[in-house]
């Protein structure tokens, strides 16, 4: 009798569902850590891009000038979003990681939509000593600098080459 047993106990399918919805869950659990791990640096790299530049683009451009511009003449001032060289630098990384030509192609064509309205980075520049971006006036004739305009043959900052 108790090898009856023994035998309807391992032909019986009573549970068998159960051990089913185990192994499915398992499953999916296994499968979601996977997708999480691969995707998970570039969704990271990606949302600090988004808030970096959702930080600097609500702030108002009053919030970044210093000074009064005056080796322009009469300290004028343009818009500034905030950004540094190194920022630029820094998102043509994230576009082009380990191809630096490509990163610094995107860093210049982020930088040159950033441009303050009459000022262009055809030309482009930064300031040594502060890391900003130089933008060139159309006319050619004037630097902005941190929103700060500056008169060319008058500006006494360091200038270095925006490039690879």
């Amino acid at each position: 009798m108790r090898i009856a047993q023994i035998v309807n106990f391992f032909r019986g399918e009573s549970g068998a569902v159960t051990v089913d919805w185990v192994v499915l869950t398992a499953g999916i659990v296994g499968l979601g850590l996977v997708v999480a791990g691969t995707v998970g640096g570039a969704v990271t790299s990606s949302s600090s891009t988004v808030a970096a530049d959702v930080g600097t683009s609500v702030a108002s451009a009053g919030d970044y000038l210093s000074g009064d511009g005056s080796s322009s003449g009469g300290g004028e001032t343009t818009d500034f979003n905030g950004k540094k060289a190194s920022d630029y630098i820094a998102y043509g990384q994230s576009k082009a990681p380990g191809n630096n030509g490509a990163a610094y192609y995107w860093a210049g064509q982020a930088a040159s939509a950033d441009a303050p309205s009459g000022y262009n980075f055809d030309n482009p520049l930064y300031d040594a000593g502060t890391g900003d971006v130089v933008y060139t006036s159309n006319d050619g004739s004037k630097y902005s600098v941190g929103g700060k305009v500056y008169s060319k043959a008058t500006y006494s900052g360091t200038l270095g080459a925006f490039t690879a």
